[in-house]
């Protein structure tokens, strides 16, 4: 990715199978497998990349929040989690620590650490990943199938059965808190920011920050904001080694996977599978993208290279960078109008 030019529970059968080549696509307000996961029956929490998609490296979800609500203090036992803050405002704490997180802004939460968050505004929206998969997406269809409030016995071993550990109450959307600075475990990187020290690159007029490093995940993940101010993209290429996932925050792209195409407009996920030719177009004057490698692999030194270019590079330098970073150009980039 790159604008470069020339260059248990219950899951269907399918869930079992791995992405085709012509990758997973998830439209806006769907979800993977077609279940509804609602969190307190109303706030949709869509499943977007299935643990099933990526031998359990990764899952993804996107969370509307209706109401100003969230979970209790928890600890995930064995995950890392990350939330960007697509709408609306959110508290989140960490440990003992509070900090308030608005639309753009990204924190990264450390496995087995206390934290929660609520929503305060009216609206919201949350996409969040979690590092490894873990069974988070049996929990959440298994607690939306409850007619009845588990008792705390009955809580308390089914979140032990999903990786999960209720340690306290959650926090209240009114109710005034003292805030931080800083967690003092985890980060926030706020919005239009990147992860120091150089996180920040600029592909042409677009710029590309990094929200996750791939120290921060022991190189499983590495996590990208890209602000499209141009049309195009980069060349059609092969990851040898990595998964790409890409969500469309704004504007309008077109994807290539393998010999499919796909038009994505916001709110809508694509998956392209490691080995796969792909590419993508914008085709509107702005867009934005949030979009992550898995493994990290060595993306944040290609973008860093490929912003020293002072003028555009030629379709045999564009090669030879994605080559040097464990990529392969195979074709152009698509055409549009």
């Amino acid at each position: 990715m790159c604008a470069l030019p020339l260059l248990d529970w219950a899951w269907p059968v399918a869930a079992q199978t791995a992405p085709s080549p012509a990758g997973l696509v998830v439209r806006a307000g769907q979800s993977r497998f077609g279940i509804p996961t609602p969190f307190h029956g109303i706030n949709p929490n869509d499943l977007k990349l299935s643990a099933r998609d990526t031998s359990g490296a990764l899952a993804f979800f996107d969370y509307t929040g209706l109401e100003p609500a969230g979970p209790s203090l928890h600890r995930h036992l064995a995950q890392d989690e990350i939330f960007y803050v697509a709408e609306g405002e959110y508290l989140f704490q960490l440990g003992e620590r509070k900090l308030l997180l608005q639309a753009g802004d990204t924190v990264f939460l450390p496995r087995q650490l206390p934290h929660t968050w609520v929503q305060r505004s009216a609206r919201g929206q949350l996409l969040y990943w979690l590092l490894p998969a873990g069974r988070l997406e049996e929990f959440f269809v298994y607690m939306s199938r409850q007619q009845a409030p588990l008792s705390p016995d009955a809580l308390a071993r089914v979140n032990a059965e999903h990786g999960l550990q209720n340690v306290g109450p959650g926090l209240s959307p009114t109710e005034h808190y003292e805030l931080s600075a800083e967690f003092a475990a985890g980060f926030v990187v706020r919005a239009g920011t990147a992860r120091p020290p150089h996180g920040q690159t600029q592909l042409g007029p677009s710029a590309n920050s990094l929200k996750v490093a791939a120290q921060d995940t022991g190189g499983a993940f590495s996590l990208f904001e890209y602000r499209g101010a141009e049309r195009g993209g980069p060349p059609l290429h092969v990851h040898p080694h990595q998964d790409e996932t890409f969500y469309v925050l704004s504007g309008t792209y077109r994807f290539r996977v393998g010999e499919a195409e796909h038009t994505l407009s916001a709110g809508d996920f694509v998956f392209l599978p490691r080995n796969v030719p792909h590419t993508f177009a914008q085709l509107t004057d702005t867009g934005r993208l949030l979009y992550g490698f898995q493994p990290a692999g060595h993306m944040e030194d290609f973008f860093r290279a490929a912003a020293a270019f002072q003028v555009p590079p030629t379709p045999a330098q564009a090669a030879a960078l994605f080559a040097r970073h464990d990529m392969r150009v195979v074709g152009p980039p698509l055409a549009f109008r």
